[in-house]
């Protein structure tokens, strides 16, 4: 009996650490629970707050002008937010990683993230209790990737934000189920080329690619995939990874408008995109394929 229940204790930990770890890896892109939530927050001004970049300050500035249409928006340096400290405010950040080589001067997160975060109260360490929305950036970014990095990130909001107050009921907007199901158009995987930044990519013994893939797939420079996202080339997606201190998240995004194909979450040490994510990005076209006949 005393085996049987230490068995059943086991797994009862193991589930529960599971479910740890999917709460907090899917826990990316928003953290709205109510649809009645997501409503107020339609009719709050987000301040865009700009820092001592300037790549980053004009990349920002243009991203939310073109792309941003959930909220209403304003702009202003790090240095004048007093007048911010009461009303029905949200602030737009940067938050680095722990292990992120952009040397800008931007913000840090209590919870280790890289990219772009709306918050409820401005501080320059972001608290997790604060955290609105997320939207993941490259961990190394050179000054000639902000316009991009920017481009994708405030497309990735935005998404979040639309698509979450369209959602029929309260449980298709919790973290998990988003961010397992992400309520994209996945038809956008059929017949488009796959970018994969040259050294990302990681295949066993005579694992073939595009033939786990079922499409055609390119290892490019950076610039490529960057191109692709300027253009909006609606015949591009592209895979990313994002790694902070305990997980490595890994993406495929179609070039227009930043859709998200693919999300998984791993250790740090796997951040390539491998067989096993190509076959699973092939049963997410098999899937699409078959409810557009």
């Amino acid at each position: 009996m005393h085996k049987i229940a230490n068995t059943i204790m086991k797994k009862s930990i193991i589930a529960a650490v599971l479910c740890l770890f999917q709460l907090t890896s899917y826990a990316q892109f928003g953290t709205f629970k109510k649809k009645a939530e997501l409503e107020k927050f339609k009719d709050t001004r987000v301040v865009v707050v700009l820092m001592k970049d300037s790549s980053y300050n004009e990349s920002i500035l243009a991203a939310m002008e073109k792309y941003w249409n959930f909220t209403a928006a304003e702009y202003t340096p790090d240095t004048a937010m007093k007048k911010y400290l009461k009303g029905d405010y949200a602030f737009l950040l940067f938050s680095k990683s722990k292990g992120s080589k952009n040397k800008a001067k931007l913000c840090t997160s209590e919870e280790d993230f890289n990219g772009l975060v709306i918050t409820r109260k401005f501080k320059r360490k972001i608290l997790a209790d604060d955290v609105i929305a997320r939207a993941f950036c490259n961990n190394n970014i050179d000054t000639a990737d902000w316009e991009t990095e920017m481009i994708r990130g405030v497309q990735l909001l935005n998404n979040y934000f639309n698509y979450a107050i369209q959602m029929p009921s309260e449980s298709n907007i919790a973290q998990v189920r988003m961010m397992n199901d992400y309520p994209s158009d996945k038809s956008l995987l059929l017949d488009k080329k796959l970018l994969v930044e040259d050294k990302q990519m990681e295949l066993k013994g005579k694992e073939d690619g595009p033939a786990l893939f079922d499409g055609e797939i390119e290892e490019v420079d950076r610039t490529e995939i960057n191109r692709a996202i300027k253009e909006q080339n609606n015949n591009i997606n592209y895979f990313m990874y994002v790694k902070d201190e305990k997980y490595c998240n890994k993406l495929v995004i179609n070039a227009t408008n930043s859709e998200v194909m693919y999300f998984d979450s791993t250790s740090p040490e796997k951040c390539k995109l491998n067989g096993s994510d190509l076959k699973s990005l092939k049963k997410i076209k098999d899937t699409a394929m078959k409810k557009n006949r």
